[in-house]
């Protein structure tokens, strides 16, 4: 992983932390993004990762990132399009009289919107200079859909979609996606503290998804959604879709 240039979105706090981390502790040139320029510092403080702040819903913004980082470094190896935000407080069930339009607007900006223009923006940069591996983090409610936040899980559901379906034209150019779809992590998102992954079997910590996600972009697979579950061995697995019967 020395010398590989990689975009972190998400980067302030949580599992773009925990990849800021795992990614810079072997060696590589991490440009981690977000719009928190506090949570930034802090982690650039502790990783000695360069910062950017980005609005990651714009198609524009994801262009100029993308450039910069590669008139900096030349390239971009990988990209962990992190970022992404939930419906309302972890555990409320959904209530359909409750339902918040304008945050639906914000969610399907950042956990949809923002990967899309990061998977044209940094796949485009990636294709014209030699290749590289482009990792989503969606969620096993994106597979499944979980009742409790229904428009989150729809949103994840499009991340999935979109690895699936991109995977063929962008392999041409030496490009690999895949998704990410963990089950409980131990993130500010969730409103847990990273420490009780230490005592919960079915909360998995930052940095321990962090480095399955990297090992993940190391790796030669393309196309899939790889489910990550606290407890199982191995922690990620790929999920198979069944064929539909009649349609090719």
């Amino acid at each position: 992983m020395t010398e590989h240039v990689a975009i972190v979105t998400g980067a302030a706090s949580g599992v773009g932390r925990g990849l800021a981390e795992v990614l810079t502790s072997g060696g590589a040139t991490v440009v981690g993004v977000d719009l928190d320029e506090g949570g930034l510092a802090a982690v650039a403080a502790e990783t000695g990762c360069e910062t950017r702040v980005v609005d990651i819903t714009s198609a524009a913004a994801n262009d100029e990132l993308a450039a910069d980082v590669v008139a900096r470094h030349g390239r971009i190896d990988m990209a962990f399009l992190n970022a992404g935000v939930l419906d309302h407080e972890p555990g409320s069930p959904t209530n359909i009289a409750e339902l918040d339009t304008s945050r639906y607007e914000l969610l399907r900006a950042v956990n949809l919107d923002g990967v899309v223009h990061g998977v044209i923006s940094v796949g485009r940069a990636m294709a014209a200079n030699g290749g590289g591996s482009i990792l989503a983090t969606a969620s096993v409610a994106g597979l499944v859909g979980y009742p409790p936040h229904a428009l989150y899980s729809a949103t994840k559901a499009g991340v999935i979609g979109l690895v699936r379906a991109m995977a063929p034209s962008l392999a041409p150019d030496g490009v690999r996606i895949n998704a990410i779809c963990p089950g409980g992590v131990a993130t500010p998102l969730v409103g847990l503290d990273p420490s009780v992954a230490d005592i919960r079997d079915n909360i998995l910590s930052p940095t321990a998804l962090a480095a399955e996600m990297v090992a993940t972009a190391q790796s030669d697979a393309t196309g899939q959604a790889f489910s990550a579950i606290a407890g199982r061995d191995p922690v990620l697995q790929a999920h198979p879709f069944a064929p539909v019967p009649g349609f090719s």
